[in-house]
């Protein structure tokens, strides 16, 4: 499972990788519905322009979803980047796993794990934030999981929520959202992914109002 380490790592074929990695099946499908789910997300957020990144398709085959979104931003040419991996998916709860257990399985060390509130304009938003290290370098994490319009950065939540949603008879829809920079010195890797936060809820939160 070499593909955590490719999807820090600012190269597009190694950093596609890192989806299959950190996507692992686990339960059996529940039945699929066919009604589609985008995980599309623009290349311009904000100050940030991003590079959409190819995901072939043994990618989308280990993810069981088409809904696959790889992307790095830059807020300038030479300003470090920031990695952006969203998968949805639909009528199956099968391809959500906590990111941090494949991360070991790659051989890296979790150095540091632990929730995080942001506050944001529409509310606080709790994400589970990771540091992971091999060797001399270091990289710091962000992700959360969706579940039909809830978020939360436990996957047992969503899992629960997506089980509770499946019972009451409504369209399982979810999602695995995760950011990832290089770990500076200061405190510029947080500040850095916080401001990509920010610009991406509120394009969410647009995308949202322009869909009601």
């Amino acid at each position: 499972m070499n593909g955590v380490m490719a999807m820090l790592r600012p190269r597009p074929v190694a950093f596609a990788c890192l989806v299959i990695a950190a996507w692992c099946l686990w339960a059996s499908p529940m039945p699929r519905l066919t009604v589609p789910v985008s995980a599309h997300v623009p290349t311009t957020l904000g100050l940030w322009v991003g590079r959409p990144l190819a995901v072939d398709r043994q990618a989308l085959q280990a993810l069981e979803t088409d809904y696959v979104t790889l992307t790095e931003y830059r807020q300038a040419p030479e300003a470090p980047p920031v990695w952006l991996a969203q998968v949805s998916g639909l009528g199956t709860r099968a391809a959500f796993h906590p990111p941090e257990l494949c991360y070991v399985g790659s051989h890296f060390d979790v150095l540091e794990r632990g929730v995080i509130t942001l506050p944001m304009a529409e509310g606080a938003h709790r994400v589970m934030r990771l540091v992971i290290g091999q060797g001399k370098e270091r990289f710091e994490a962000w992700y959360w999981f969706t579940a039909n319009g809830r978020v939360t950065p436990n996957y047992y939540q969503q899992q629960f929520w997506l089980l509770f949603d499946a019972v009451q008879g409504t369209p399982m829809a979810g999602t695995l959202v995760r950011i990832s920079t290089p770990l500076d010195d200061s405190e510029a890797s947080g500040e850095r992914l916080r401001a990509f936060v920010t610009a991406f809820m509120a394009e969410d939160m647009r995308g949202n109002s322009h869909g009601s």
